[in-house]
Parts: C-alpha cells; sequence; structure tokens
C-alpha cells in the first residue's frame, strides 16, 4: 500500500503539509536535538536479537530504501551545492564536526571497511566508475 501511495505522490505530500506546521518542526527539532548516542548500541542489539523477524524484513526492504536514500542523498547534495556557498557550509561543518565522536566514527568506518571487504565478491555489480568519486559531472544533472 506505501508503494502505491509514495507512486501517486502522497507521502510527498503529507510530508510537504507536515513541515509547514510549527508543532510538528518544533516536536522533530525536539526529537533529533535529544538522541541518545549512548544508547544506539544497545537498540541495535534488542532489533537484532529480539526481533530478528523485523531485522529480516527490514534487510529484504533494503534495495528500495538503498534507493530512495541514494536519489535524497544525490538531491540534497544538489540543492545544498546550488543554495548554500561554500563559506557558509564550511562553518556549518566545521561546527558539526567538532561534536562528532571520533573514536566511534573510526571504529564504524573500520568495521564497515572489514564488512564491504567480506561482500566484496556480491558487491562488484555495484561498483561506480572512479571518476564518480573524483567529482565527475552527471551527465544527468
Amino acid at each position: 500500500m506505501l508503494n502505491t501511495l509514495e507512486k501517486g505522490g502522497a507521502i510527498t505530500r503529507i510530508t510537504g503539509e507536515l513541515l509547514k506546521r510549527p508543532v510538528f518542526k518544533n516536536s522533530l527539532r525536539s526529537i533529533l536535538n535529544n538522541i541518545d548516542a549512548e544508547n544506539g548500541r544497545k537498540f541495535v542489539r534488542a532489533l537484532i536479537w529480539e526481533d530478528t523477524e523485523t531485522v529480516l524484513a527490514l534487510l529484504g526492504a533494503l534495495p528500495s530504501i538503498a534507493n530512495a536514500a541514494i536519489k535524497a542523498l544525490d538531491e540534497s547534495l544538489l540543492q545544498v551545492k546550488e543554495k548554500f556557498p561554500p563559506q557558509l557550509l564550511q562553518e556549518l561543518v566545521g561546527a558539526i564536526v567538532q561534536d562528532i565522536d571520533k573514536d566511534s566514527l573510526e571504529r564504524a568506518i573500520q568495521n564497515l571497511s572489514a564488512l564491504i571487504n567480506d561482500l566484496s565478491p556480491v558487491l562488484s555489480e555495484l561498483s561506480v566508475g572512479a571518476g564518480s568519486m573524483k567529482g565527475d559531472k552527471d551527465e544527468g544533472h
């Protein structure tokens, strides 16, 4: 049903309407500003080991989730690049970087790298041209 709703644009319209409401934006801001990073690991362990069925359902939905996230990221990057001057972005990212848990980030990158290495035989189908990581322009934009 959600797939049908999204194809009709209902999810986008509903999200747009919610974002027009100050109460929703304030609630969202409050939730995001109060995320308990220390409990993230506990949440993942509980999700994986207490409700394996949900994890398997999420894994089955990964292609759709990944495609939506990739397109959203691509559009976000395009919008940011078009709308924000580099100096503003540098100041914003500089302030954000100061609050990142660098030890956890380093560990996560190492774990991701090991997982990618383990999965490389099946991930090779996803390989993108080396030029994509060097900033080459996409012909579609």
